[in-house]
């Protein structure tokens, strides 16, 4: 996971550190959630495509069924580490 931030975001970011050293917790927790959850969803988008040996929507020639797509999907992780 790549995090860029520009140096005025980096500043505003000091600056509530700052004001509120406890919310850098929080800022942590949140974004590991995110960090993840789309590493989660990755993996098992992977683990997926090696299972039925297709990407989404590739067609296997002499086959008539396909991979559909799929949806993105919204979970909650409560504890981790």
């Amino acid at each position: 996971m790549k995090v860029s931030l520009s140096v005025t975001e980096l500043t505003k970011v000091f600056k509530e550190i700052q004001v509120q050293p406890e919310r850098i917790f929080e800022m942590m927790r949140t974004e590991m959630n995110h960090g993840i959850g789309e590493y989660l969803t990755e993996l098992m988008r992977a683990e997926l495509s090696h299972f039925l040996g297709r990407e989404p929507y590739e067609r296997k020639e002499g086959e008539t069924n396909h991979r559909n797509g799929s949806y993105e999907r919204q979970f909650t992780m409560k504890r981790f580490g």
